[in-house]
């Protein structure tokens, strides 16, 4: 009976993680309402995520306030800078498709549009995580992380189409909001760790590996 009241047992462990990706999830949708916020909003999402889920550092609430605040400067500006592009696709992407229906032919270019706009929302992706890892320019960022997301392309096509599953999967469940946010930010730290980590001096990548050894251990 103390085993199953035991508040270090595997059972109440799983739970206190999946009340903290809630948590989580929520303190991220609540940044995100005024929409020029989401670029901070998704980078203290994937740094908190990381930490304080993860590797259980620091406490959720606390760690993604605190995340939010130190990347809101930069994550905003490159965030307004790659909201303009999306806009701009989403208006060839209706435009394109309105011809499609209509029988004009250049209404095909409806597709490239589509493909184009969904690489500048795994740029997007790239970019929050790599303001969460890094302290750079916004301009090297926006720079670094289109040319990280073309080196890497087998990942990359992974994580956009890990984004657009997320997307689908709240269109046919929306209760899913409750949760997905941090479950697709901890997919993405899976990905996004083996690829920073390159980029990293060797003193830090030996330092982030001794830390996750410790928590394996």
């Amino acid at each position: 009976m103390d085993k199953i009241f035991n508040y270090d047992n595997k059972f109440f462990r799983i739970l206190n993680k999946l009340v903290d990706m809630v948590i989580l999830s929520v303190c991220w949708m609540v940044a995100c309402i005024p929409v020029f916020t989401f670029g901070a909003a998704s980078a203290a999402l994937y740094d908190t995520a990381r930490k304080a889920i993860h590797h259980d550092e620091g406490y959720v609430w606390s760690g993604f306030w605190g995340a939010f605040r130190s990347n809101f400067k930069q994550a905003t500006k490159a965030w307004l800078i790659q909201l303009v592009i999306v806009i701009v696709l989403i208006g060839d992407i209706y435009i394109t498709w309105a011809g499609l229906k209509a029988g004009q032919s250049w209404g095909a270019l409806n597709v490239v549009f589509i493909i184009m706009a969904l690489v500048v929302a795994g740029w997007a992706v790239y970019t929050f995580a790599y303001i969460s890892r890094f302290e750079q320019t916004t301009k090297i960022t926006l720079k670094n992380t289109i040319l990280i997301l073309l080196a890497n392309l087998p990942w990359s096509v992974l994580v956009i189409l890990a984004f657009a599953v997320s997307l689908l999967l709240v269109y046919i469940l929306p209760i899913l909001i409750v949760i997905l946010p941090t479950g697709i930010a901890l997919t993405y730290e899976g990905i996004f760790e083996r690829i920073f980590r390159k980029l990293m001096p060797e003193e830090d990548r030996l330092r982030e590996e001794e830390k996750d050894k410790e928590y394996r251990d």
